[in-house]
């Protein structure tokens, strides 16, 4: 067998099959042949299969990005794939790594919370691309960063940053200033004609750090300006450098080369000036040039406002910062990048005054450059361009109206983006900014009290999600702001009572908006249809499935006629209408109109988009109750997967599919996989919605119908009797998930064979049944066949044989011969019936 050397492993071939983000190759990369040798070094003789990542450190300005970037360029041929990521803000690890997701062609769409576990997945298997490096670029947060790398793979990782901890988890490599004669190669290679002894003299002035050597060559370049006069500048800058002192990380010889460049500027192009300020008050990372030539509708300064209005204007000055090294323009990427120390010393030269003026600067130039609607997926790229400028810049203080649309954009963006967490946060930044400096009836701070707390109803916060919209709710009704606003914050508040688990009260709420809608707006309006949507949502919870089924059924023929049949809106409410139909007892339609509907919802938003993973939800729980068990379990496993690698196990909508998970598996047998999925499950519920909430009562009569069927009849029998009897205080004896724990109860008695018991509870229930929910109903006709099981085990065979044949002859109407519960009723045999969570 052929053996390998160290130097034979990896072969050139080329450029990798995927290389993405990566910044510009510096054309006037200098030295670092040691430090270069020593991370390939590491890199080649790292044997392991785990990824280690292999870390550079140093303070600001030594070059550690600069030689990963050089080391990327240099080895691209070693590599299969190749990823840069921006470390500083989750968002940016998160964007990254949905490009890449991309890229590796996983089916997995562009939202961030499916994007991101698929793409790890993929470089721990190596599949479909092995031999792998990302390189995550100013990697301050450790633990931060360390929750988004592989675990593991056939792949290497590189982390620059200036914490020294990471030499707690990784190899360091610690990166110092220049040699002096790499310095001076630096300077002579800049700025041509400069002799090596007064190369010698710079370099020495500024302690040979790489950053400010590549500042005083370009200048030295750009003005031909004698070493000795150069010197004497940075001397007299020294000290009013000094006194700034901003931070730890702040090198002196870069701040006064800066200093230098600056003051030229000022004098020379204050147009110039005050974009480099502008830019300083945003974030180190590439700025959109489109983004500067939408400000020729913004005014800023007399200065300024020429040039943003002229194009020509415009490239003259970013022309001259890149003349000067003052930022680094990519013209393929169509962007302008400034350092991050650079930042620092220009916002430390500016007065309060003058650093609130630049950073509304920054702020209306964002504005101009906002995208269109944040649930559009062709949208996105645009939105996490600026997404890092508008938390650098402190968008969220603003109390400009439109920064506040940009800030609501932006969060709302995040959600359907899929960074629940991160927007949730960024959410309430602005929330408690905005709560500080404006009235509570101040329309912005309404829309984003309410918007905090749809993103905690998602997260199942239930509680301070709550008191958010009864905060907004309580506002609205009072406040000097436009109807359908007011309408928009009943609606919110329904939905928080919903949550709470007060259906009755989430009912009453959703009529009066509905109402009101109407009559203001016609029925046809835009705002009556969402109200109409929250209405039917009520109406559903609250088990009357025939009401819901007509409002839905309207809602959906008008949002057709409104928005198109492939609207969002529209599959939405014809998703709601599938629930309606179902529940009312046509499972048969509703299996087949949800059928058409996922495919609507695949075809045009994609098979991970979340709304299409809820639209599958509802189809696999629609396929159950139309008998095809094995396409409905199939997905709804597949479902789970999906909720709880994208929010987690602790997340409402995870614990839908899981509870839906929990029948499909005592259907098939798999009876302890059900208990313990169950089990988990109800705990769950307990923790985010507590333990007397409908959904919680309704997750313990599945989790008792499991137990029964493992004959653990003494534990069922008790969560049904709980679950009953809150029920019953709660929703009253009624509703569905009361005549659904009643039936549970009769299945314990008869489970233990005290078929007096059953025949008492079935006696009592068929009747509340027919009555609420038809006698055709399969509920009801199920509740028959039961009763004929209790009749038959106390030897009364008549009437058993009667019932029998009814129960039958209907299951078979309605449901056809294949069904399993038509075939159960034909074999006397016990049926469970299994209560479904309505998704809120």
């Amino acid at each position: 067998m052929e053996v390998k050397t160290p130097e034979a492993r990896f072969v050139r071939t080329g450029q990798p099959k995927i290389m993405g983000n990566v910044p510009p190759k510096n054309p006037n990369f200098t030295g670092r042949e040691s430090l270069l040798a020593a991370v390939e070094r590491q890199l080649t003789e790292d044997e392991t299969t785990a990824v280690l990542p292999h870390a550079l450190h140093g303070l600001g300005g030594v070059g550690k990005s600069q030689i990963a970037v050089e080391y990327v360029y240099r080895h691209s041929g070693d590599y299969n794939v190749i990823w840069w990521i921006p470390a500083e803000q989750e968002s940016l690890i998160l964007a990254a790594l949905a490009e890449l997701a991309a890229s590796l062609g996983l089916q997995v769409g562009p939202q961030a919370n499916t994007a991101v576990p698929a793409v790890r997945e993929a470089l721990r298997t190596g599949k479909p691309f092995d031999n792998w490096l990302l390189v995550f670029d100013n990697a301050e947060d450790i633990e931060a960063v360390r929750s988004y790398f592989p675990n593991g793979g056939p792949g290497k990782i590189i982390v620059t940053s200036r914490n020294r901890e990471w030499e707690r988890i990784a190899t360091p490599l610690s990166v110092d200033v220049f040699d002096r004669e790499e310095s001076i190669a630096l300077l002579q290679r800049r700025a041509r004609g400069l002799s090596t002894h007064d190369a010698g003299r710079l370099a020495e002035a500024l302690g040979d750090l790489p950053l400010a050597v590549e500042q005083a060559g370009a200048w030295h370049a750009a003005t031909g300006m004698p070493v000795d006069e150069y010197l004497q500048l940075l001397d007299e800058r020294r000290p009013e450098i000094l006194e700034l002192a901003p931070s730890p990380d702040y090198p002196l010889p870069v701040a006064a080369v800066w200093d230098i460049s600056l003051g030229r500027l000022t004098a020379e192009n204050p147009a110039a000036r005050q974009l480099l300020q502008i830019c300083a008050c945003m974030a180190p990372e590439p700025i959109p040039l489109n983004m500067l030539r939408g400000g020729r509708n913004v005014q800023i300064t007399p200065e300024l406002d020429p040039v943003l209005r002229d194009p020509l204007l415009l490239a003259r000055a970013t022309r001259d910062l890149s003349k000067l090294s003052l930022v680094r323009l990519d013209h393929k990427a169509g962007t302008l990048q400034m350092h991050r120390l650079m930042q620092n010393v220009i916002v430390a030269r500016l007065d309060p005054e003058e650093r609130e003026r630049m950073r509304n600067a920054a702020h209306l130039l964002l504005t101009t450059a906002k995208p269109g609607l944040p649930a559009s997926p062709e949208q996105w790229s645009t939105y996490l361009g600026l997404l890092p400028h508008m938390i650098a810049s402190g968008a969220v203080n603003s109390s400009d109206a439109w920064v506040r649309d940009l800030v609501f954009d932006m969060v709302t963006f995040l959600y359907y983006w899929g960074a629940h967490d991160a927007g949730a946060d960024l959410t309430r930044q602005a929330w408690e900014a905005w709560s500080e400096q404006s009235a509570e009836e101040d329309l912005h701070v309404i829309r984003i009290t309410k918007m905090l707390g749809f993103y905690l109803h998602h997260l199942g916060r239930i509680a301070e999600a709550a008191a958010l919209s009864e905060q907004a709710m309580e506002v609205s009704r009072t406040a000097p702001i436009p109807e359908e606003e007011v309408i928009d914050s009943m609606l919110q508040q329904a939905g928080s009572l919903r949550y709470r688990g007060d259906f009755e009260a989430a009912r009453e709420l959703s009529a009066e908006a509905y109402e009101r809608a109407s009559d203001l707006y016609g029925p046809e309006d835009p705002t009556t249809l969402s109200a109409a949507h929250s209405y039917g949502l009520s109406l559903r919870v609250n088990g009357d499935f025939r009401q819901a089924r007509a409002i839905d059924g309207e809602s959906a023929r008008q949002r057709e006629l409104l928005y198109g049949p492939t609207s969002g809106l529209t599959v939405n409410t014809l998703s709601a209408l599938a629930v309606d139909t179902r529940e009312a007892g046509d499972f048969l339609e509703a299996r087949a109109l949800q059928e058409s509907t996922y495919q609507t919802y695949r075809t045009h938003f994609g098979p991970t988009n979340a709304a299409t993973i809820r639209a599958a939800l509802n189809l696999a729980i629609c396929r159950r109750r139309a008998g095809f068990l094995e396409g409905a379990a199939e997905l709804v496993e597949e479902i789970l997967e999906r909720f709880t690698s994208r929010y987690g196990a602790a997340y409402p909508e995870t614990l839908g599919a899981a509870l839906a998970a929990v029948v499909d598996r005592r259907i098939a047998g798999r009876l302890e996989d059900s208990r313990r999925l169950g089990r988990q499950t109800l705990d769950g519920y307990r923790d985010i919605f507590g333990e007397h909430h409908p959904y919680t009562l309704c997750a313990m009569i599945n989790v008792a119908a499991t137990l029964r069927a493992l004959g653990e009849v003494e534990e069922a029998e008790r969560l049904d009797t709980v679950a009953g009897e809150r029920l019953r205080a709660d929703l009253g004896e009624r509703h569905v998930y009361s005549l659904a724990a009643a039936f549970g109860r009769a299945n314990d008695h008869y489970a233990r064979l005290d078929f007096a018991g059953a025949l008492e509870v079935d006696s009592a229930t068929l009747p509340l049944l027919a009555e609420e929910a038809g006698e055709d109903h399969p509920f009801t006709l199920v509740c028959v066949a039961n009763l004929s099981l209790d009749h038959r085990g106390l030897g009364h065979s008549a009437e058993a044989d009667r019932l029998n044949a009814q129960a039958v002859e209907g299951l078979t109407r309605v449901l056809g011969e294949e069904h399993p519960w038509r075939t159960s009723a034909r074999l006397h045999q016990r049926i469970e019936y299994d209560p479904t969570v309505i998704p809120l």
